[in-house]
């Protein structure tokens, strides 16, 4: 069994934290976010892993050159042009044909137990299995819908219309529970073989439907543990204090702090925040549910709540900024700003 992680979108909803680094390594709890996928690959024994990438490719390879450094064998999978989910797996598998493939997309944050999946799929003789998670409904994802035996028989995708009204209202009460794609596979040959090569082709809306239509062999397994999809800047400060409060079953150190960083003893943090490298935090300040990057200067008497601060800002004394600490609407400072003395920002 080996690995493709779906690694070459521009992350547009995370910006301005994506306009110079590739998504997968924006950092969550000081990790490149990466890591925690490779990591829980080499967990379950699988350790040959191809990136498929394609926006700022040169970092992510740059970060993990041949896999020596974290245990496992690293290959890239360079997509000259955007080539979608399933394209971007059919360029990659070229670098490992015949094999059984794990696929992950590679924004996703997970502890699932993939050799429970694993184990599912090979005693089904699946030809690609589908992880699950149970979210709220309504949602904006595609839902799943299984027979007894475990095998996809329709997957439903909202509308244009209860996207945007969930888009605009964070706040809908749930009506229920729903099963949807979480954004983990494990395909045979068989599947891939069935995606055209160096053509734009999803995955989820091109391949599976075709799939599930022709009762090819499609299930889906319901895993349990965390997930979440990393997509914008909420969720990138969900996963953070998720991290480091142990609700991820992953390797955490709790409060996380980059070496360099210098932190005045009049200030207060708690234990959610994390704070990178080189940084600087002055006197009489107080740091909650944040994250920091590396060298950011926080001056005197700072109130900060619920933010993320970007790479080389400089915060003045007596700012206050406070976001809703992981609500629909987290505030994120961009890189290289100054924000005077005295500044209030309240979202």
């Amino acid at each position: 069994m080996k690995a493709i992680i779906i690694a070459g979108g521009q992350g547009t909803r995370l910006r301005p934290l994506t306009y110079q680094r590739p998504k997968p390594l924006v950092p969550v709890a000081n990790r490149p976010f990466l890591e925690y996928q490779v990591a829980l690959l080499r967990k379950h024994g699988i350790t040959d892993i191809v990136f498929a990438t394609n926006y700022l490719s040169e970092q992510i390879e740059a970060h993990f050159g041949d896999g020596s450094r974290f245990g496992v064998r690293m290959q890239y999978a360079l997509e000259n042009e955007p080539l979608g989910t399933g394209g971007a797996i059919r360029n990659a598998a070229n670098l490992v044909p015949d094999s059984s493939l794990v696929v992950f997309n590679g924004d996703v944050l997970m502890d699932f137990d993939l050799s429970a999946i694993i184990a599912f799929h090979q005693k089904k003789h699946a030809s690609a299995t589908i992880t699950l998670t149970e979210v709220p409904s309504p949602n904006p994802f595609g839902v799943l819908y299984l027979t007894p035996e475990g095998e996809v028989e329709r997957w439903e995708e909202p509308t244009e219309e209860l996207k945007q009204r969930l888009a605009l209202d964070r706040e809908i009460v749930p009506t229920g529970k729903d099963y949807i794609n979480a954004g983990c596979y494990i395909l045979e040959p068989s599947c891939i073989a069935r995606i055209p090569p160096n053509t734009k082709v999803s995955i989820e809306r091109d391949t599976y439907p075709k799939m599930i239509a022709e009762r090819a062999g499609v299930y889906g397994y319901s895993a349990k543990g965390y997930w979440l999809d990393l997509g914008r800047a909420e969720q990138l400060l969900s996963a953070t204090q998720a991290i480091l409060s142990g609700v991820v079953r992953t390797a955490t150190t709790g409060l996380a702090v980059g070496e360099g960083t210098t932190i005045a003893p009049t200030t207060w943090i708690n234990g959610l925040t994390a704070i990178g490298k080189h940084c600087r935090i002055s006197d009489e300040s107080r740091l909650e549910n944040c994250i920091l990057l590396d060298n950011v200067t926080v001056g005197n008497n700072v109130r900060l709540y619920g933010i993320i601060v970007d790479e080389n800002v400089v915060i003045e004394d007596e700012v206050v900024i406070a976001g809703r600490g992981g609500g629909s609407s987290v505030p994120v400072i961009s890189a290289g700003s100054v924000l005077k003395r005295g500044t209030r920002l309240q979202l």
